[in-house]
């Protein structure tokens, strides 16, 4: 092999070696790019769900908890999560499955119920186990 065709090589490598090393530093900001923005869904599916609740569209209110659920599933993944997360999470995700199957019964109490389980689990997580924007 030539001196020329080592060197080559050589750069070659090094640059590979220093694109492997800022990788993982690229994926945290993307994944909490990415965890904004089902955040951002997960809210607007929630205020979509209000109006549906308290006008009883059952078929919306089924179609909007399934996506919560989908959603929930998805985001869990991509945090670094406390204990505290973890448990608001399942709650979440619970509370979104009690929805869409109280939908689906055409349970209106338990619907409502179950909403209001999301909101207060999106209060609570918010308040204890996600980070507070600066004032």
């Amino acid at each position: 092999m030539t001196h020329r065709r080592t060197r080559r090589y050589a750069r070659t490598a090094a640059t590979l070696a220093v694109l492997a090393l800022l990788v993982p530093l690229a994926a945290p900001a993307s994944a909490q790019t990415d965890l904004r923005i089902l955040m951002r869904q997960k809210l607007e599916l929630a205020q979509r769900l209000f109006g549906a609740v308290v006008l009883g569209r059952l078929p919306a209110v089924q179609r909007d908890a399934a996506e919560l659920v989908r959603i929930s599933e998805t985001a869990a993944w991509m945090t670094a999560p406390t204990p505290e997360y973890f448990t608001h999470a399942d709650e979440f995700e619970q509370a979104a499955r009690d929805l869409e199957a109280a939908a689906a019964a055409g349970d209106l109490g338990e619907v409502s119920s179950a909403y209001m389980t999301i909101v207060e689990t999106c209060v609570q997580c918010h308040r204890e186990a996600l980070p507070r924007p600066a004032p």
